[in-house]
């Protein structure tokens, strides 16, 4: 009895092992996008020897993403992410070096740029060309259904005032695939649709105590008639939000606008069995 007892003992022990032994070298592949955070901070002078020229500072922080249980439509993900992020030329770099790479590109052309108009700067002038470039890339929306991504890119080269932006991915993870609006709402929505967008807008405005009441849109320091859908949107919960940058629909110092779509207001117009239904649905019930 004690050596069968023995027998059964060492089966377990074995069984234990050899399931261990998969989870370290064959884990099971997660149904969500996983992603990890790369950030640099560097400063790049124009000229070593007289750092007053001026500098580009460099600021980058980048959620990659790096595994899922597809790896075709993570490769499709990836390649879209890395060419808006970096351009062609960097796909083939690995994550850990990548931001590096990009850097030392960056200050390269400031350098090739400038250089030219730095040896016109006297002694006593006050002239100094100081950039700035920050860099974000940041995950959303995570689910087994969606992966909705959004880049931020921060540019100073000394003009009037920098400029902000911010561009948003909405990936379908049944095939890695782009959601765009034509995927999502019936045909003929945008009429339909840009008026929902500018009465939001409308909305908005009048609930913020520190903008000024507004009539309409029409008389106001908006470009009415460029407000529109613009494919601009970032997919979460209980909404779909447009974003609008600096100078698309106002001027610059308004700066940039976001108008959140709650579903209740615009299910009506969306397709069915369109990529966010059970968003949708769980939202409509929730209320």
């Amino acid at each position: 009895m004690k050596k069968r007892n023995s027998f059964v003992i060492a089966g377990i022990i074995l069984v234990l092992a050899a399931a261990i032994l998969l989870f370290v070298f064959f884990p099971t592949s997660s149904k969500t996008v996983q992603s990890e955070n790369f950030s640099l901070t560097e400063k790049v002078y124009l000229s070593e020897q007289d750092t007053t020229l001026g500098s580009l500072n460099i600021d980058l922080n980048i959620d990659l993403p790096i595994s899922y249980r597809d790896q075709n439509i993570l490769d499709k993900i990836k390649t879209i992410i890395r060419t808006e992020l970096f351009g062609d030329v960097f796909m083939s770099f690995p994550e850990d070096s990548l931001l590096n790479y990009y850097a030392i590109e960056l200050g390269r052309e400031y350098i090739d740029n400038n250089a030219d108009f730095a040896k016109k700067i006297s002694d006593d002038s006050s002239l100094a060309f100081n950039n700035s470039i920050v860099l974000e890339g940041f995950a959303l929306l995570n689910d087994e259904n969606i992966f909705s991504y959004g880049i931020s890119r921060f540019v100073d080269f000394g003009g009037a005032h920098p400029i902000k932006t911010r561009l948003f991915y909405n990936f379908n993870l049944k095939d890695g695939k782009v959601i765009f609006e034509d995927d999502i709402f019936t045909a003929g929505y945008q009429t339909e649709l840009t008026e929902i967008i500018k009465n939001k807008l409308l909305q908005d405005n009048n609930q913020n105590a520190e903008t000024p009441h507004l009539e309409s849109l029409d008389n106001s320091v908006y470009f009415s008639d460029e407000i529109k859908p613009n494919g601009n949107f970032y997919i979460n919960d209980e909404s779909i939000c447009f974003v609008f940058n600096p100078y698309e629909i106002a001027p610059y110092y308004i700066g940039e606008t976001e108008v959140v779509l709650p579903y209740k207001l615009i299910h009506h117009l969306m397709k069915p069995d369109n990529p966010l239904e059970y968003l949708v649905t769980a939202a409509l019930n929730n209320n």
